[in-house]
């Protein structure tokens, strides 16, 4: 019998032969230019939560005596050195979640270019997300929201100042202001014209935490997406007229499992456009992580599998052009092929990925930001306290945050 490692890469290799519309430079090459370790365990004060999973995972007791700095899952530059980095619904799941606050946080980052000198993340503010006029059909009074309400994989911020969110659990987009208040009921996901036969009879994307669904006992055989499958990408073209959004995963009926859709919305409008792509990723297991524009046209996507450590296999980062009637992926940065020819990091005993062949081996790399048109960031979402990527099997993870040069400039 095959083993799960085996498997994929055994899919992986019918893919590229089969072409499947992709595009791969084999002398591509990435260096790590910088990098900033936020520790695992920061927690800061808050609630305590955490109090329905437990009593320990990973060495770590629970419940939290305040709320740990992680599961970033989008983040935002406001310059040089601030950014700010949202947070995921707390644990993963709607129902060990219900204690966690939403927030995204405000940090203050510094990677030199030198190993000598270590990189700096210092967190300086924190953001709460509320739905004080309660737009939300979930809200409770008082419009405090949790990771019982949403799940924020993503988000962008237009020119007046608010953002918009990709929520994971409807799926949805939810408008927010600079205070983290929600502004405007959520606009659901339409479902595209070529996978309505695959709906289930809805005009919407849902998974069984659509607030319509996730009381029914049937909401399992309703949804047409499965759990944590929603909106995991957004991105904002540059001119600001058009907001993308990946759908991470396929529609649960959907005979072809590598198909992912990518849909066009006018934040002027608060409407999505009808313009959309269809996207294949890598394998059946791989989802959309992130999305980051490059210009008004080109995207690029990161895929990922669900291995960690010596079982992450598929962490790569694409490019397309929107422009193109079927989209030919690029490859532009293998996470788990990167050159420490500086000497950022060095091999541990117990440790993967460290020294001069340097790897991302986490669950989830989700933060994905261009600097410049060789340059990208790049920052995990660490799972506190469930992931063990770096360090396997018992010792959480950190986050990490890298830059990489590209040899080869993104597309303009």
């Amino acid at each position: 019998m095959l083993s799960r490692r085996h498997f994929l890469l055994l899919t992986i290799l019918m893919v590229l032969w089969s072409g499947c519309g992709q595009n791969e430079d084999k002398t591509l090459t990435t260096n790590l230019t910088g990098r900033a370790i936020l520790p695992a365990d920061t927690i800061i004060p808050g609630p305590m939560v955490g109090r329905v999973l437990g009593p320990k995972i990973n060495g770590r007791t629970l419940p939290f005596h305040g709320v740990p700095v992680q599961g970033f899952s989008s983040i935002i530059a406001l310059n040089d050195s601030m950014h700010l980095l949202l947070q995921d619904n707390g644990f993963g799941t709607l129902a060990n979640s219900p204690d966690v606050p939403l927030q995204w946080f405000h940090f203050r980052l510094n990677m030199p270019d030198s190993p000598e000198t270590p990189g700096m993340v210092a967190l300086e503010n924190v953001t709460y997300i509320t739905d004080p006029k309660l737009y939300l059909r979930e809200t409770p009074p008082g419009g405090r929201l949790t990771g019982a309400h949403l799940d924020p994989e993503s988000f962008v911020r237009l020119a007046d100042g608010t953002f918009w969110i990709g929520d994971e659990f409807g799926p949805a987009l939810i408008h927010v202001n600079d205070e983290g208040h929600v502004v405007e009921p959520a606009v659901d996901i339409p479902v595209v014209p070529e996978l309505q036969s695959f709906a289930r009879d809805s005009h919407i994307l849902m998974t069984p935490d659509h607030p319509s669904l996730r009381h029914k006992a049937e909401a399992d055989h309703m949804a047409n997406l499965p759990r944590s499958g929603g909106i995991e990408g957004l991105a904002l073209t540059p001119d600001g007229q058009f907001i993308y959004a990946s759908v991470e995963k396929a529609m649960v009926e959907d005979p072809s499992r590598t198909r992912r859709v990518i849909l066009q919305f006018d934040p002027a409008t608060g409407a999505f456009t009808g313009q959309h792509k269809l996207y294949q990723v890598d394998a059946p297991d791989v989802s959309i992580a992130s999305l980051e524009a490059v210009s008004n046209s080109v995207l690029l996507v990161l895929e990922r599998d669900s291995g960690e450590g010596e079982n992450a296999l598929i962490k790569r980062i694409y490019q397309v052009d929107l422009d193109d009637e079927v989209l030919t992926k690029t490859l532009v940065c293998d996470l788990m092929d990167i050159r420490d020819d500086a000497g950022f990091t060095s091999p541990e005993g117990g440790a993967i990925g460290l020294g001069p062949h340097y790897s991302f081996p986490y669950v989830t790399p989700e933060c994905l930001l261009v600097l410049d048109r060789q340059t990208l960031l790049v920052i995990n979402d660490n799972n506190y306290p469930m992931s063990s990527g770096r360090r396997p099997p018992h010792t959480p993870d950190d986050n990490e945050f890298i830059r990489l040069h590209l040899d080869h400039p993104l597309q303009p």
